[in-house]
């Protein structure tokens, strides 16, 4: 959430309660960002035009600087792109989306695909509680031997320093560690596993400011530990990272991210790396 001067804001306008709305609201205020509503409608019409200028004018009343429009391109997810990259936002704020039942076998959630396909950070939104003074979890891969990770790491504790610093918010770090033959995994310097992912997570625990009591490092998988944790913590917030995934593989498996945002009951911040993050000017000239 670093330099954040512009907010992409999705509204559906067939609800009645605007979470993501409301917690735009509390970023805009905090970051003194401007807002753009976008209410990406097939069919727009008076009620809707209705409901987004109310919306607009509740933003004015609160002294931030607010555009907004009504727009479809094809589907939701060109829709939401296309706005991004017009407007230049920083960041796209969205309610969470529970895909059904029946809707998960046949196609790829609109939100997974949005965490993938955005070149800015994606936060979904679950509640508008205030995140003042709240718990916030930030969840890292703490491989010491996976170089692309340690890049995606530095993007999520970049980020999660930002908006814990914001909201005065308690920030904490996880990450999940593999439990097979850990006593065997000794490379000649007396260190297991654990151990290496206990000094990386200590190591960026320093470098941003986090208690080593609020470190927590479990040999689960991260899928099922960081939803248990995020209860257990009570966070307002998960901060991870996301890696663009293609083809079968990220239909069938999707990636931890997107996993874990059907999982979880806190709201999700979902970054990337800085060189998946084009800048802004050279996605206008594609």
């Amino acid at each position: 959430m670093q330099g954040i001067q512009r907010i992409l804001v999705i509204v559906d306008t067939r609800k009645a309660r605007h979470v993501a709305f409301n917690r735009a609201i509390q970023l805009a205020k905090a970051t003194r960002s401007s807002l753009h509503l976008l209410a990406p409608n097939p069919k727009p019409d008076t009620a809707s035009a209705e409901l987004l200028g109310h919306l607009s004018q509740e933003a004015r009343s609160q002294g931030i600087d607010v555009t907004s429009q009504e727009l479809w391109r094809n589907n939701l997810l060109e829709t939401i792109i296309h706005v991004r990259q017009m407007e230049r936002s920083h960041l796209v704020v969205k309610d969470f989306r529970q895909e059904s039942f029946l809707e998960k076998p046949f196609s790829t959630p609109t939100d997974w695909a949005l965490l993938r396909k955005s070149r800015v950070p994606v936060l979904l939104v679950r509640h508008d509680r205030p995140w003042e003074k709240e718990l916030m979890l930030a969840a890292i891969n703490a491989d010491p031997d996976d170089a692309d990770h340690q890049q995606l790491n530095l993007a999520i504790m970049e980020n999660a320093k930002s908006v814990t610093g914001y909201f005065d918010a308690e920030l904490h770090l996880a990450s999940a560690y593999p439990t097979i033959m850990l006593a065997m995994q000794d490379k000649g310097d007396g260190m297991t596993d654990k151990d290496r992912y206990l000094q990386n997570c200590q190591h960026f625990a320093k470098d941003y400011g986090v208690a080593e009591s609020a470190i927590h490092l479990v040999p689960a998988p991260a899928e099922t530990m960081i939803p248990d944790l995020t209860r257990e913590l009570a966070a307002s917030l998960l901060i991870m990272g996301t890696n663009a995934r293609s083809g079968l593989s990220a239909l069938t498996l999707g990636n931890t991210a997107e996993q874990l945002a059907s999982n979880i009951d806190c709201d999700l911040l979902a970054v990337q790396s800085k060189h998946h993050m084009l800048p802004l000017e050279r996605e206008l000239e594609a």
